[in-house]
């Protein structure tokens, strides 16, 4: 061991070594454990098969998320192109992805498949360079061919290879001319010489030599191997390995949704520090909880991803291993007064509760929104509990409380799915028991891109839409101290950054909410891999139910003259509660309040009775379009929202004032139950005597057509 520097060790003959750690070897290893303690099953890496078939498959899919140096989305794209069938390609790409032989991976590709003829230098060079298909991938290369080129030893190449790398330019020069008169000396000419130079030049500083590509490539298989053939182990690994980064925590986790692995949030009675897999009474429905939006599940028990408690932001390692060891040693906590009595307060504050409560860790035992409302009471309790127990007091009837204090009392309404969303976002990461990735997976995006694996560099400075969830808002300045805005969007595989200049904010902030779905259109730009999308129009939207009106509308508006309003909105996406306006997602009719007893929690819009609906009548609405065809397509989304809050038969007929002119079309696929207050709503949004209501009688039975 030196504190030397590299420079001075080295002129005095030393061998430096680095030794690097990675983190990747940790995550094997933990998984090898896990498979080994889970399946009984003694894995070897160094025995792995290094031609399995269905880990080639994955390499060749591009789904290289959370792989030893194939993450990035260049290297994705790559690889799948390249669609490995060896170790050595592997290798290759890994050694070509860098700086310099980067401009090469297109040639290595095509030469691969027999799309681009396999070309040399020099015939002389066809050894080193035919398992590469002629090109220069690895720093050995470059030194072999200064040996073979130009009569260097290898002690003089791996000078020109520092030389190279450092770029010093007086001695590039010096070793230009060496190199050119060595080549001349062996019988090549000047200007074949001077194009070999140019050609190594950029590889030289850059390149991995083979060995160290070789083992990376070893360990990306590895990675690969274990997320194919033992995928919850494996994920469960890389979970626990990226605690200390919450966004790298929340990517693989979204990646799971894509792979259909249920991540399930924090419990108190399940859950332990680090994440674990859940093999028992995981109960996943289609769509539920935890699911991923492309799984397809029936009900019934199935093995899940469980969210560590240290996992939540603000929760400590070190204060929930008491929590779990008590929960180990007797039992389950039976309810909120049970886990006062048993926690250990020492290491419990209130941040840290809090916490707890919004990240669904007591969900088992009572509602995120009562026991915020009781946060105070629990804490008290918990504190006299502990004060009880150091004191030697017990309950005289044993197993009850020992301070004597009567049981918390939880009430109140639960927390809303986007409450939860929210902090589930802040503490997690990314929303667990309500996740609008999942809305994104059911949307029609027809027309849109809903994933990053779906653009490309040949999009580069083209108008696209993409649909997507905004998880990050961030307020900038111009120096004009103009405010713009750069988001994260979430798409239902990967996120994109959007960017969002003055102009465009202004006339859009509304929508620029974290938790909206939305579709923005815009340019797409591309620094380095990453891509970005510079917005020029967004609309919001809200999924429970698909109603495409574009189609009629826009042949109703060319047909009378007209520009077609909201013509790019198909389909138009508004807040429902189920076809027709029935909710959905509680019972008897009533929306949820998401503790699954059916319960409501705010007046429900009144619902037209059979009678009232015993004759047809349609609703007649009058809109007038304007010059900003997205505050009416956002005019339009609200008012159907609202119709559809109303539940009945009643028909809708939309009355578009355009253009000096009156286009009258029919909405066939909504429904409406018209009374007073609907009227009333609906004018506040469109104006006074906006509304009217044309009755028709029904048929006699007599007259009835059989």
């Amino acid at each position: 061991m030196t504190q030397f520097s590299m420079d001075p060790v080295a002129k005095l003959g030393l061998l430096k070594m680095d030794f690097l750690g990675l983190t990747n070897l940790t995550i094997l290893d933990r998984a090898v454990k896990l498979v080994k303690e889970r399946r009984g099953e003694a894995v070897d890496l160094n025995n792995l098969p290094l031609d399995d078939p269905e880990t080639f498959e994955l390499l060749s899919s591009g789904n290289t998320s959370d792989l030893f140096q194939l993450e990035s989305a260049g290297m994705q794209r790559y690889i799948k192109e390249l669609k490995p069938s060896n170790l050595g390609d592997i290798s290759a790409m890994i050694a070509l992805y860098r700086p310099g032989p980067m401009e090469h991976i297109d040639r290595f590709i095509n030469a691969k498949f027999g799309r681009e003829e396999i070309t040399y230098p020099h015939p002389s060079l066809k050894d080193l360079l035919d398992e590469t298909y002629g090109v220069i991938v690895y720093q050995d290369q470059v030194l072999l061919i200064l040996q073979q080129f130009a009569g260097y030893t290898l002690g003089e190449a791996d000078i020109v290879r520092k030389a190279m790398g450092k770029k010093i330019s007086s001695l590039m020069v010096q070793e230009r001319e060496k190199f050119v008169a060595g080549a001349q000396a062996k019988g090549f000419d000047q200007t074949l010489a001077v194009a070999v130079f140019d050609l190594i030049e950029p590889f030289a500083g850059y390149a991995f030599n083979k060995a160290h590509s070789v083992s990376y490539a070893l360990i990306s298989y590895w990675t690969s191997y274990f997320k194919k053939h033992y995928t919850l182990e494996y994920m469960a690994s890389v979970l626990n390995s990226r605690l200390d980064n919450p966004e790298k925590v929340a990517g693989t986790i979204n990646e799971c949704f894509r792979m259909g692995i249920p991540v399930l949030l924090p419990d108190i009675n399940r859950s332990e520090e680090l994440f674990i897999i859940d093999d028992h009474g995981v109960q996943v429905e289609d769509g539920g909880a935890g699911s991923s939006p492309n799984s397809i599940t029936s009900s019934g028990p199935s093995s899940g991803l469980r969210m560590g408690l240290s996992a939540i932001k603000s929760v400590g390692e070190g204060a929930v291993r008491p929590l779990v060891a008590e929960r180990k040693e007797n039992g389950p906590f039976d309810s909120i007064d049970d886990f006062c009595r048993r926690a250990n307060s020492k290491g419990l504050n209130r941040r840290m509760l809090e916490s707890l409560v919004k990240a669904g860790a007591f969900d088992s035992l009572a509602s995120r929104g009562a026991l915020l409302n009781a946060l105070d009471q629990v804490i008290a309790t918990a504190q006299m509990e502990a004060k009880a127990r150091e004191s030697g007091q017990t309950s005289m009837f044993g197993g009850g409380s020992a301070s004597g204090a009567p049981g918390i009392t939880l009430d109140g309404p639960d927390a809303s799915n986007n409450e939860k969303a929210s902090w589930e976002r802040e503490l997690l990461g990314v929303p667990l028991s309500y996740n609008p990735l999942k809305e994104l997976a059911a949307l029609d995006s027809t027309g849109s891109i809903s994933s990053t694996g779906e653009l490309d560099e040949e999009m580069k400075g083209q108008a696209i839409s993409v649909v997507g969830h905004l998880s990050t808002v961030s307020s900038r300045e111009t120096r004009e101290h103009k405010k713009f805005i750069i988001a994260t969007m979430e798409l239902v595989s990967g996120s994109l950054e959007v960017m969002v200049w003055p102009d465009v904010l202004e006339r859009t902030s509304e929508n620029w909410k974290e938790g909206n779905l939305l579709r923005v259109a815009g340019k797409l730009r591309l620094r380095g891999d990453e891509y970005s999308l510079v917005c020029e129009q967004v609309e919001s939207l809200v999924v429970n139910q698909t109603v495409s009106l574009a189609s009629n509308e826009t042949a109703v508006g060319k047909a009378n003259g007209t520009n077609g309003m909201n013509s790019d909105l198909d389909p138009l996406v508004v807040p429902v509660g189920g076809t027709n306006g029935s909710a959905q997602n509680g019972q008897n009719g009533h929306p949820s309040n998401g503790n699954g007893n059916g319960k409501q929690t705010s007046p429900a819009p009144p619902v037209a009775s059979p009678a009232v609906n015993a004759g047809s009548r349609t609703v007649s609405i009058g809109v007038t379009e304007t010059q900003d065809p997205l505050a009416d397509a956002h005019l339009l989304r609200e008012v159907v929202g609202v119709l559809l809050e109303y539940q009945g038969t009643d028909k809708i007929k939309l009355q578009i004032s355009t253009g000096g002119h009156r286009v009258v079309m029919d909405l066939p696929t909504v429904s409406t139950g018209y009374c007073p207050l609907l009227q009333e709503r609906l004018e506040e949004l469109l104006g006074h005597e906006t509304v009217t209501v044309q009755e028709q009688q029904p048929q006699d039975i007599d007259d009835a057509a059989f």
